[in-house]
C-alpha cells in the first residue's frame, strides 16, 4: 500500500542526524516536497518508534548546528545552563531567532527567547511573543473533526457532497471522504498556485475563499490510491467543520480547542489588523532567487486558516499538548485515534490514563518554523520567525540527549 500510494515520490535527500533517526525528503512529480522523519529503538530490532510527515519549503538542509551536549549524570540545573549556552550560541551565529520551551512530564524544565520579533523596529522576542504555527494547525483541524464525529455530528467516511451540497465541483465532492481529506489521500493539490501569487492576499480570509483556487482543478489521482500533501483538502475540512458545527472555523477552534486548553494567547490575528506581540517571519527564499532577507507579508494568507498559520507561544503549545494527553480536547478514544489508533467504535470503553503516544508536529513556510515533540514525558517545543528547517533541526538535536539524561526520573 506505501508503495502505490507514494509511487509518485522521489526521494531527493537523506538525513542521518543519530543513528537512531533518518529523515528522509522527497519530491513529488510537481516539484513540491515532503520530509519524513522516522525515530528507530536504539537496540535491536530498531523498530521504528515515532513517524512525523510534514511539508518541506526548505529548499534542502538546514544549517549545521553545533553538537548539544550534557555532562554526565546532570541534574536540572546542569540541563537548564547546557540548553542556555546551546541556544546563546545559535542566536549569536545568526541561526535563531525566536522561543523554546523544554518540558516534563507536562511542567515546563526551562524557556528562553533569542532574536528579533520585529527587525524594523528592533523589537526583541519575548517568551510570551506569538508566532506563525504553519502546519501545526492541521492538527487543530483533525481534532475538531473528531470532536464533531464523537458528536454524531459528521462521520469521517462521508463525502464532500455530504457537507458542502454547493461544493463547486460536485464529481470531486461525491468520491472524496473526510478521511482522504485528513489523510492527503484526497487527490486535491495545493492553494498555492499562480493564481494566489498573483491575487490579493486580502481575498482568502475563510476556507471557502480558497476554493477557486483548486476546486475546478481535475483530481491528481482517484481518492485512497496514493498520497499526497494537500493544503487544499485542508481548505476543504475547514469548511465542512464550519457546515456541521454552525461556527466559522476559527472561532470553532478558539472555542473548542484553546479555550479548554487554556491557550489564552493564541489565536487567528490578520496580518492587516493591529495585534500586539505577534513575531513578523523573515525569509530567504523570496521568488527573485537572491537570497535577500525579505519579511514575509506577500507570502501567506492574510488570516490563519485550517491548513495553517495561526499564531501562539511555547507556553500555549504545552498547554495544548498537556490537554490533548489528558482528554480535555477529545475522548480517550479519540485521543488514540489522534495518535494513529483505529477509530473509536460505539462500544469502546473509556480510559482515562495520559496519553503516551510519541508525536512531533510542525511547520514551516517562508519565514515560519515550528515545532512541538512529544513522547508525553519530554516535549521540545520551538517556534521561530525565520525558515524551516531550523526547529526541527533544534527539536531532534535536543530530543534524544535530553530524554535519556531526564529518563527513570
Amino acid at each position: 500500500m506505501l508503495t502505490q500510494r507514494h509511487a509518485g515520490l522521489e526521494i531527493v535527500g537523506v538525513l542521518v542526524e543519530r543513528r537512531d533517526e533518518l529523515v528522509v525528503v522527497t519530491q513529488d512529480p510537481d516539484g513540491k516536497r515532503l520530509r519524513f522523519g522516522f525515530e528507530f529503538e536504539a537496540e535491536p530490532p530498531h523498530r521504528v518508534v515515532s513517524m512525523s510527515v510534514d511539508a518541506d519549503d526548505s529548499g534542502g538542509r538546514g544549517p549545521e548546528l553545533p553538537a548539544f551536549q550534557l555532562p554526565p549524570d546532570a541534574d536540572d540545573t546542569a540541563i537548564v545552563a547546557a540548553l542556555r549556552t546551546w541556544f546563546d550560541t545559535l542566536a549569536e551565529r545568526e541561526l535563531f531567532s525566536g522561543t523554546a520551551l523544554v518540558a516534563w512530564r507536562g511542567q515546563a524544565l526551562f524557556s528562553g527567547a533569542w532574536g528579533l520579533a520585529s527587525r524594523e523596529w528592533n523589537v526583541p522576542n519575548r517568551i510570551d511573543t506569538r508566532f506563525d504555527l504553519g502546519s501545526i494547525n492541521k492538527s487543530f483541524t483533525q481534532i475538531a473533526i473528531g470532536q464533531l464525529a464523537s458528536a454524531g455530528k459528521l462521520a469521517l467516511d462521508d463525502t464532500i457532497a455530504d457537507h458542502l451540497p454547493d461544493y463547486p465541483n460536485g464529481d470531486v465532492a461525491r468520491k472524496v471522504t473526510i478521511r482522504h481529506l485528513l489523510d492527503h489521500t484526497s487527490g486535491l493539490g495545493d492553494i498555492f498556485t499562480d493564481d494566489y501569487s498573483r491575487s490579493s492576499k486580502a481575498l482568502y480570509r475563510g476556507p471557502a475563499d480558497f476554493f477557486p483556487l483548486f476546486a475546478s482543478a481535475p483530481l491528481q489521482f482517484e481518492p485512497g490510491t496514493r498520497s499526497a500533501y494537500s493544503n487544499a483538502g485542508y481548505m476543504v475540512l475547514g469548511a465542512i467543520i464550519e457546515a456541521a458545527s454552525g461556527e466559522t472555523y476559527d472561532a470553532y477552534v478558539v472555542r473548542h480547542l484553546f479555550q479548554p486548553a487554556g491557550m489564552a494567547a493564541s489565536g487567528f490575528f490578520a496580518k492587516d489588523e493591529p495585534v500586539p506581540n505577534v513575531a513578523v517571519g523573515y525569509t530567504r527564499h523570496a521568488p527573485d532567487g537572491t537570497g535577500v532577507l525579505r519579511n514575509n507579508l506577500f507570502r501567506l494568507p492574510i488570516r490563519g486558516n485550517s491548513a495553517g498559520s495561526a499564531q501562539s507561544t511555547v507556553e500555549d503549545l504545552l498547554r495544548f499538548d498537556n490537554a490533548l494527553r489528558e482528554h480535555r480536547l477529545l475522548s480517550p478514544a479519540w485521543t488514540r485515534w489522534y495518535f494513529g489508533g483505529d477509530e473509536p467504535s460505539t462500544s469502546e470503553t473509556q480510559l482515562s490514563e495520559r496519553a503516551m503516544a510519541a508525536s512531533g508536529i510542525a511547520g514551516g513556510a517562508p519565514g515560519v518554523s515550528a515545532v512541538l515533540e512529544s513522547d508525553g514525558d519530554l516535549a521540545v517545543i520551538v517556534l521561530a520567525n525565520g525558515d524551516p528547517p531550523i526547529t526541527e533541526s533544534i527539536a531532534r538535536a535536543l530530543f534524544r540527549p535530553l530524554g535519556g539524561a531526564l529518563a527513570g526520573r
